[in-house]
């Protein structure tokens, strides 16, 4: 519970013996006490001191006119103390604040970058290596894959991928650390070329799937494999989530019979794709840019897929295998009206109606502390003079709904934009972190990236 500390100074010479100043100052600082206390009471505020500040010399008068301005001035200490306690009161949305919270800010890490690292880090994953509990991403721009450790924010390990040659990964688009000895590297767009390899960068084995008869595109699975929709290893099986390959925005496609999840058999080499893995029925008489036709979906420890789709309320939630579904509503108290569904909107139109609107874009697991946590972009005023990319979403403030292991609803925290950047946010023994890595963040360092470590109780 936040406290309220007001000062009083212990100047003995404010309560000179006789005269009406003493009894006028006690009459004050007893009248402002009290205020300060009720006030506190009525907002919750623990109220751990109370003192008053009067340290203006024009007090020490018995002057009618300077009287008058003692009561004047206990009016002002009491309007003061309510903006102060209502400031208080209205910070209870954020998180950190240092009042009770479910989400707390409590510590920061920075990760140390050299000359051959990237800040972009849409695809990574969390991983005991070498004693660390380590922080690994796909390094892009080096076409290696990077280790740091999540104690010291240091390099520590860094494996090169082959660049060129006949077990090159052409376009690299995900990958998932097993143990040391399997490790897999997919390509963008397509499950043919899925490499393993070892520690070391040695090649163990390439894969080419057999089609799937029901593929629009025979051969082409257009995996997510990033932070939001990984792609896991299980039962000697990479099961992975698919985009869509059409234009959400016009009228039908989001009917059709489409099958957005998969399982790749590695002893047969081949790719099955889930039955009851299409649109939910909320979707299948409108009409969405892309960018809001699609889901982020987790694997949690009890083996089931949850999903959160990006213009859907209700959480969904499958057995491993997709056969059974649960689904529970749960919608942001920042969310207050549908979404529109205009029929074949273009791309400036599409931009609009994705920053305009809220929408959910992002759910992760936390096994340690057995919670769920949801990110909310928040709409906002589109303008169309400087919001002319996806990009500028980043500059949408976001909010956390945070659940318990029962899918209740604990609380939801607000956030500011233009300082996170929620999709590269991960959960990590101590808590949430949160990398500074939006886009439009002012004191963005290329060479030193902070997370800031926020607890989760």
């Amino acid at each position: 519970m936040p406290t309220a500390d007001f000062h009083l100074p212990k100047d003995a010479n404010l309560f000179q013996e006789g005269g009406l100043v003493q009894a006028i100052l006690m009459l004050q600082y007893t009248f402002v006490t009290e205020i300060f206390k009720f006030i506190a009471r009525f907002f919750q505020v623990e109220v751990v001191q109370v003192h008053i500040v009067i340290a203006c010399p024009l007090l020490l008068s018995d002057k009618p006119q300077d009287i008058n301005y003692f009561m004047r001035k206990t009016f002002l200490y009491t309007l003061f103390a309510l903006i102060v306690l209502t400031s208080c009161k209205s910070e209870k949305g954020k998180a950190g604040i240092g009042f009770e919270s479910n989400l707390v800010l409590a510590d920061s890490l920075i990760l140390h970058l050299d000359e051959k690292s990237t800040s972009e880090f849409n695809y990574h994953q969390i991983s005991e290596f070498a004693k660390n509990e380590s922080f690994l991403n796909l390094n892009l721009v080096n076409q290696s894959l990077d280790f740091y450790s999540l104690e010291t924010g240091k390099l520590i390990y860094r494996i090169p991928l082959n660049s060129h040659g006949p077990e090159v990964v052409p376009n690299l688009g995900g990958f998932f650390f097993h143990n040391k000895d399997s490790i897999f590297i997919l390509p963008k767009m397509s499950l043919f070329n899925t490499t393993l390899i070892d520690l070391n960068g040695n090649f163990s084995k390439g894969y080419s799937p057999i089609s799937h008869e029901d593929q629009l595109v025979p051969g082409l699975i257009n995996h997510f494999s990033n932070s939001a929709n990984p792609t896991y290893f299980i039962k000697n099986s990479l099961y992975f989530d698919q985009g869509i390959l059409k234009n959400t925005a016009a009228p039908g496609v989001l009917a059709e019979n489409y099958r957005l999840s998969g399982r790749f058999n590695l002893d047969t080499d081949s790719v099955f794709l889930f039955p009851k893995s299409g649109f939910p029925h909320f979707y299948q008489d409108k009409t969405f840019p892309i960018y809001l036709s699609v889901s982020s979906r987790i694997l949690d420890s009890e083996l089931q897929w949850i999903y959160s789709w990006n213009a859907l309320d209700s959480i969904l939630i499958f057995d491993l295998e997709m056969e059974n579904k649960k689904s529970f509503y749960s919608k942001s108290k920042y969310r207050d009206q549908n979404f529109p569904s205009i029929a074949n909107a273009g791309p400036s139109e599409s931009l609009e109606l994705i920053i305009s609107n809220t929408h959910y874009c992002k759910i992760i697991h936390d096994p340690y502390r057995k919670r769920y946590l949801r990110f909310v972009q928040l709409g906002r005023n589109f303008d169309p003079y400087t919001d002319n990319s996806i990009s500028s979403v980043f500059k949408n403030d976001f909010s956390i709904m945070i659940y318990n292991e029962n899918w209740e609803l604990q609380d939801e925290y607000f956030f500011n934009g233009n300082i996170y950047n929620l999709y590269h946010s991960f959960i990590g023994k101590k808590g949430l972190y949160m990398p500074k890595t939006n886009p439009f963040y002012t004191s963005l360092d290329e060479d030193n990236v902070v997370f800031d470590i926020f607890e989760i109780k």
